[in-house]
């Protein structure tokens, strides 16, 4: 998550949308309010599915800030966006206390040296699918992570250019967005799940 010359400063907060025995539709509907949330209080975020079950959610930033600040903003943004919606969210990290029939909003993978599902990787499961990042319009309902695979990623590529782009080129600062998820807490809008 972090690049030579700041491997102790991650690039970007990872947040991790992962099914917890639901249909991938309600990810679908999931990662447009973790957008939402993003865009409320001044960040960018940028979807990518994993090419398993899952889809990413990347928001790029300077590489000035610790894993454990970045994972810190995370999981506030996670009580934030659970709270709001709390029949769509579990958070529990032990995998038996989460609710099931929901999306499991995962941001404890933004730890130093953890490995993800990087951008247009092919990945080995039944029909080649590739991990591709989105533009936000295209993650509605009917979306499948099968949509992408060994035999299309290539192509979409060269028709849409490098999506995963803006992630490593436009960094943000976390500062302003903090004080605005801390208003969003004070204000009594979200509760933990």
């Amino acid at each position: 998550m972090s690049r030579v010359g700041s491997l102790d400063k991650p690039d970007f907060a990872l947040i991790d949308l992962d099914p917890v025995e639901c249909p991938f539709d309600l990810i679908v509907e999931a990662a447009p309010l973790v957008e939402e949330k993003l865009r409320l209080i001044g960040l960018e975020g940028y979807p990518k599915t994993t090419g398993g079950d899952g889809m990413h959610v990347y928001v790029p930033l300077e590489p000035i800030y610790t894993y454990e600040q970045v994972r810190s903003f995370a999981e506030i943004l996670a009580h934030v966006v659970t709270g709001d919606n709390p029949d769509l969210f579990t958070t529990p990290r032990t995998v038996s206390k989460r609710k099931k029939g929901r999306v499991y909003f995962d941001y404890m993978q933004i730890v130093e040296g953890k490995t993800i599902a990087a951008p247009y990787v092919l990945r080995a499961y039944a029909g080649a699918p590739v991990s591709t990042p989105l533009e936000w319009l295209e993650v509605k309902k009917g979306l499948q992570p099968t949509d992408f695979t060994i035999h299309n990623a290539v192509e979409r590529f060269r028709e849409r250019g490098d999506l995963f782009a803006p992630v490593v080129t436009r960094p943000q600062r976390m500062e302003k967005a903090i004080a605005r998820l801390s208003d969003l807490l004070g204000k009594g809008k979200a509760r933990a799940v």
